[in-house]
């Protein structure tokens, strides 16, 4: 948490600067009928959690129910959640989208489910794997599913 702390104070005027080396992100971890529910990122050509950059004006649990619904088409019930890691990643530069390389401060939430019959265009594609399945990363996650 130290860490986390002295970034956010070294960089607190950039965080939300997509100009900057150092952008705060948002992720969500949701659960829905035994499998976690991922994207495949379009410029990483990998699987994550749904995610983004923190707006101005806009708090990391905000971005993170925000970026869930714009990827996924789906809503998620807000109530419970909890932060669960956060995450210092290295995103490489996408010079589509005039990105140098830089990091991103990432902080993950889980949430409780998602809301049933709530289903939008997603923007990306959407898998939904099982702990075997999902990526190695975000394994240790699925130790916060619900049992049922």
């Amino acid at each position: 948490m130290q860490t986390v702390t002295k970034l956010l104070t070294l960089h607190q005027t950039g965080l939300r600067d997509r100009s900057s080396s150092f952008h705060l992100s948002a992720s969500a971890m949701v659960f829905d009928a035994g499998s976690g529910i991922f994207i495949r990122h379009p410029y990483l050509h990998t699987i994550l959690l749904p995610a983004g950059h923190v707006e101005p004006n806009e708090m990391p649990i905000g971005c993170a129910i925000r970026e869930f619904t714009e990827e996924t088409g789906l809503v998620l019930k807000t109530v419970p959640h909890h932060l669960i890691d956060v995450n210092i990643i290295d995103i490489p530069a996408n010079p589509k989208k005039g990105e140098g390389a830089h990091q991103h401060l990432d902080f993950r939430y889980w949430f409780s489910s998602i809301e049933p019959e709530t289903n939008y265009q997603s923007e990306l594609p959407v898998f939904r794997l099982t702990r075997r399945e999902a990526p190695a990363e975000f394994q240790p996650y699925f130790a916060l599913m619900p049992l049922n």
